[in-house]
C-alpha cells in the first residue's frame, strides 16, 4: 500500500509542477500594435506579471530611425485611422507626464529607439502596473500608441511627441 501512495503523491507533485510552469507563474497580457496615420510602424507588446512587478516588453518594426515616444492611452479602442479613438495618456494617479517612473503618469513608457533597419525594443518595468484585476492600474483595456516623434519627457499631457503611428488594444492572455 506505501507504494501506491508514493506514486500518488510523485504524480501530484508533478503535475503541480508541470502546471505552474506551463502558465510562468504570473498574469500575461499582450497587444499587436496595426499602423495608423498612413505610417508601416507595426509591433508587438507583452505584459509579465512577476511578483509585485509587471514587465513590459515592447517590439517595433517599419518605423523611422530615431526616437519613438510610447504610452499607454486610457481607451482601449484603435478604430479611427490616426488612433485619435485611443483618447489622451493613461493616467489614473493624476500625475504629470515625464519619464516612465513614479513621479509621472502611469501610461508614460519614454521613447523606444529605432535603428536604421526600422525596428526597436523597449523592456520596462513598473510596481505599480496590475494585470486583469480590475483596479483604476490595470493595464487590460487600454491601448499602446507609437507617436511619431521623440517625447520630450516634459510637455502635458503627451510630451510633444506627434502624429500616433500605431496603436493596440491590451488584453489578457489566458
Amino acid at each position: 500500500m506505501k507504494k501506491w501512495v508514493d506514486v500518488g503523491v510523485r504524480e501530484t507533485v508533478l503535475s503541480v509542477a508541470l502546471a505552474l510552469a506551463a502558465c510562468g507563474g504570473g498574469a500575461e497580457a499582450t497587444t499587436s500594435l496595426e499602423s495608423r496615420s498612413g505610417s508601416t510602424t507595426t509591433g508587438t507588446a507583452t505584459f509579465r506579471e512577476d511578483g509585485d512587478q509587471v514587465t513590459l516588453t515592447l517590439e517595433v518594426s517599419g518605423a523611422t530611425p530615431g526616437k519613438h515616444g510610447a504610452h499607454i492611452h486610457q481607451i482601449g479602442d484603435c478604430s479611427a485611422p490616426d488612433a485619435s479613438s485611443a483618447g489622451g495618456h493613461w493616467n489614473p494617479t493624476s500625475h504629470p507626464h515625464g519619464p516612465p517612473d513614479a513621479e509621472h503618469h502611469l501610461g508614460d513608457l519614454g521613447n523606444i529607439e529605432i535603428g536604421q533597419d526600422g525596428k526597436g525594443t523597449l523592456k520596462l518595468s513598473k510596481t505599480e502596473w496590475k494585470i486583469g484585476d480590475g483596479s483604476a492600474n490595470d493595464v487590460v483595456g487600454k491601448a499602446l500608441v507609437i507617436h511619431s516623434g521623440e517625447d520630450d519627457l516634459v510637455t502635458d499631457p503627451a510630451g510633444n511627441s506627434g502624429s500616433r503611428v500605431a496603436c493596440g488594444v491590451i488584453a489578457k492572455k489566458e
